[in-house]
């Protein structure tokens, strides 16, 4: 049953990242109950098989995340992916010569949590909603990926890192993000290794105001 749930999932995302102009769901299918299902269901991951996500899959993903909603759509972000291993293993390297105390989490193999793919976002500094459509862009990534059955982690630590570790340059640079853009964030990608319950949310924060 979850299986199928999943592909029903998948093929909701993907007609909504297509930009399909019918917003009339199928009558066979309860469109809200699988979004929120997709929304729900959706953990933090931090434990990955090593199995290689296709490029293919991964441009359907990215499809989904430049559709979500941004400001005046300027699409005030970059994305660079890399699922090179090698190239994650040096940059790894590199931040740990400076910072070496980042490899002594238990388990610790690379410094995106251990993912076999990462997603690295850049924002446009000149504007000044662009950290928002960031966090729209990635939302979606994590939604579209978790209904194709693979995890994600966001990490402000990782992106941290490699701004700030001298030794890591030569690999930001390799980025090669435009002029005025600076790396805000990476989202870790792969298939899950672990089932994390759901961790508590607090109710208090939500008010209707009358």
């Amino acid at each position: 049953m979850k299986k199928i749930l999943s592909m029903m999932a998948a093929a909701l995302m993907m007609t909504a990242c297509n930009g399909n102009k019918s917003h009339e769901p199928a009558s066979d299918i309860d469109t809200s109950s699988i979004v929120t299902d997709i929304m729900m269901s959706r953990r933090s991951i931090r434990a990955y098989k090593d199995s290689v996500i296709p490029r293919e899959t991964l441009n359907d993903i990215l499809k989904c995340g430049i559709n979500a909603p941004n400001g005046k759509n300027l699409q005030s972000y970059e994305i660079r992916v890399i699922d090179s291993p090698a190239l994650i293993d040096s940059i790894t390297a590199a931040v740990i010569k400076d910072y070496p105390e980042v490899a002594e989490r238990k388990g610790f193999k690379n410094i995106f949590v251990n993912a076999p793919c990462v997603l690295c976002i850049a924002f446009d500094k000149n504007y000044d909603m662009a950290q928002i459509d960031c966090g729209l862009l990635g939302e979606n990534i994590i939604l579209s990926a978790w209904a194709k059955g693979i995890g994600s982690c966001c990490l402000g630590s990782s992106a941290r890192w490699i701004n700030d570790s001298p030794s890591a340059k030569p690999y930001l640079d390799r980025l090669a993000f435009s002029d005025g853009y600076e790396l805000l964030y990476c989202i870790a990608l792969g298939y899950p290794d672990e089932t994390p319950e759901a961790k508590p949310r607090k109710e208090a924060i939500i008010r209707f105001v009358e």
